[in-house]
């Protein structure tokens, strides 16, 4: 199908149109389930054209062996031209040249056998480190470290090209794409903890991190009050009542996987003192033998699970629990309501828990029953707590 784009000097200007999208992205995940697409993935699909137009301009020039590529590979662009739902952006190739009807984008083929040969690097990430990709030059991975930054840990972003060749795209495979050009990679992060410098003139400042080492993060002006205030409660208050912050922004990781710098910086907030996040990244420094008659260290993935889980589902209209580590590894959550205690012992490996209800005042067991802690769990529990402070009142 070609259809007029406009006139320009006598020669009409057109758009071919091909019997498919130059390129589909299909996004795998919870974000990505609902109606609508997330604002940061615009960014990574932003990148997605840098890397195919220099890996194109480096093909013409190895075929036609020329120092410089023509100037239309510039005027090349990719737009979206069509949206499945939330998940799948249909992506064609368009430019600000003028095309004689009928005629292709010139030098079209380069373009296809950069997203092909984007493909073709994915798909040798997820062979492993005994399969390199060297068909491309490792100054192009450098390039995922946009493509895909802004992906959960859980999210996949599906890669598909001219005759069906697809690639996923996780963030492990983002890093061993990455390390192959630079030892820098760059992924959103949220890190929490307490500012204990800061520099108002480089508007810079460094967090200690509740669980890790410190981490150097810029600021913009808007965040400088919190961060003043912030330092200002380390040096009075060194002990608990100092006030802890989340941090959001790009984290730069190093070689070894730590944690280098935050920056930019995208927000700085003052923690809740019961944060429930902060208090397990406290429970992460903690280890076997924890407690005098022995504790077991909590387990890692648990606790993200745990983090994860709360964080979607925890109504923002109640109260937040009081939160304990517990000897046999797992999380306790606590609420009070006059009373009565309410708590949930959680196994974080099972991922199942012990819902209890304590009078104090007749020091009898109300209530005591074992959960699931899926969705549907969660949402029980969230009922029984609405219930008791309803009867509290």
């Amino acid at each position: 199908m070609v259809c007029v784009r406009g006139m320009r000097s006598g020669t009409r200007v057109v758009e071919v149109m091909t019997g498919g999208p130059f390129m589909r992205v299909r996004l795998q995940g919870g974000r990505f389930e609902e109606a609508g697409l997330p604002f940061p993935i615009l960014v990574d699909l932003e990148q997605l054209q840098s890397m195919v137009v220099e890996i194109a301009k480096w093909r013409f020039r190895e075929n036609r062996g020329r120092i410089r590529s023509p100037s239309g590979f510039d005027q090349a662009y990719l737009k979206i031209s069509g949206l499945r739902g939330s998940s799948v952006v249909e992506v064609d190739l368009g430019t600000t040249l003028p095309v004689l009807e009928g005629e292709s984008i010139p030098n079209r083929e380069y373009f296809e056998e950069a997203g092909s040969l984007l493909v073709e690097a994915i798909e040798s990430a997820g062979r492993g480190a005994e399969h390199p990709n060297d068909s491309v030059p490792a100054r192009y991975m450098g390039y995922f470290n946009r493509i895909g930054r802004s992906l959960l840990n859980d999210e996949v972003m599906e890669i598909e090209v001219a005759g069906g060749r697809a690639a996923r795209l996780t963030q492990k495979l983002r890093a061993v794409l990455v390390r192959r050009s630079v030892n820098d990679l760059m992924r959103d992060v949220t890190v929490r903890g307490t500012v204990t410098e800061a520099d108002q003139k480089d508007m810079t400042f460094r967090l200690q991190q509740i669980h890790g080492a410190h981490v150097d993060c810029s600021f913009h002006e808007q965040h400088g009050d919190t961060v003043i205030e912030a330092l200002a409660s380390y040096k009075s208050h060194k002990g608990r009542n100092r006030i802890l912050v989340r941090v959001q922004g790009t984290g730069t990781y190093g070689k070894f996987d730590r944690l280098q710098r935050v920056d930019p910086v995208t927000s700085v907030e003052p923690l809740d003192p019961l944060d429930v996040d902060a208090r397990l990244d406290g429970f992460r420094n903690l280890q076997d033998g924890w407690l005098e008659d022995g504790g077991v260290a909590p387990d890692h993935a648990g606790l993200d699970w745990l983090s994860d889980v709360f964080g979607k589902y925890y109504p923002v209209d109640m109260p937040l629990p009081r939160t304990y580590p517990m000897a046999d590894g797992g999380v306790s959550l606590e609420w009070g309501f006059g009373e009565r205690e309410a708590d949930v012992e959680i196994n974080l490996k099972s991922r199942a828990g012990e819902w209890c209800v304590f009078n104090s005042s007749t020091k009898e067991c109300e209530e005591d029953k074992k959960v699931k802690l899926d969705y549907s769990g969660w949402l029980q529990i969230f009922d029984d707590l609405r219930r008791l402070g309803e009867q509290t009142k």
